[in-house]
């Protein structure tokens, strides 16, 4: 499968476009279709795949790592952010042409195929998880309403980091780790107790007499 997937990789790269036919792509690798689709259902899902696969491999790298679970829900955003954003950076070129190809809201809008379906399923795994922690240790407010929606504002915030990331210019990418820093610090602003909800708590306070 890993195979496949860098071939694919060099292959668009090299050439600019998809192959004309998973047939031929495969037998210029001297293997059978059926590998293929052994693995992948089309030319589209495998670049879903790719998306999700170093989404996947850097929620694991930080499993695996024992401080990782040390972290507030803040700080494992953050870590995820930035370790994911340094994985992408091996892929940075597929991941751009493949963006502006598919990924972008306007090339959406046109009827192109999901990129992120798979990476977005994966994400809301990792990020209920992430909510739920930072409720039960009260770094976010679960308020009713509102946090079965926390995931969905998440994931909008991911897309905004990624689509950043894309368009950076900067040495190092280094405005996009600002933007990671200051998306997340904002999103754990809005998430945990503020204002709106200490007036929330008086009101309910004096009208409850």
């Amino acid at each position: 499968m890993e195979q496949i997937k860098q071939e694919y990789i060099r292959y668009v790269l090299n050439h600019g476009k998809r192959p004309a036919s998973v047939f031929t792509f495969m037998q210029s690798l001297n293997m059978d279709e059926k590998s293929f689709y052994d693995h992948y259902s089309s030319f589209a899902a495998l670049e879903e795949a790719v998306w999700d696969d170093a989404f996947n491999d850097t929620i694991n790298k930080l499993r695996n790592d024992s401080v990782f679970e040390e972290y507030s829900a803040r700080e494992k955003m953050l870590a995820m952010y930035y370790g994911y954003i340094e994985t992408l950076k091996n892929v940075r070129s597929f991941a751009k042409m493949t963006y502006e190809q598919r990924g972008s809201l306007e090339r959406r809008l046109c009827g192109e195929p999901n990129l992120f379906a798979r990476l977005e399923k994966s994400f809301d795994s990792f990020v209920k998880g992430i909510i739920n922690d930072g409720i039960y240790t009260g770094e976010i407010t679960d308020r009713p309403f509102l946090t079965d929606r926390y995931a969905g504002f998440l994931w909008w915030q991911m897309e905004f980091i990624i689509g950043f990331w894309i368009k950076d210019n900067s040495q190092s990418f280094e405005r996009t780790d600002a933007a990671i820093e200051k998306a997340v610090n904002l999103s754990f602003d809005l998430l945990g107790k503020n204002i709106a909800d200490s007036a929330f708590d008086f009101a309910k306070f004096v009208f409850a007499r």
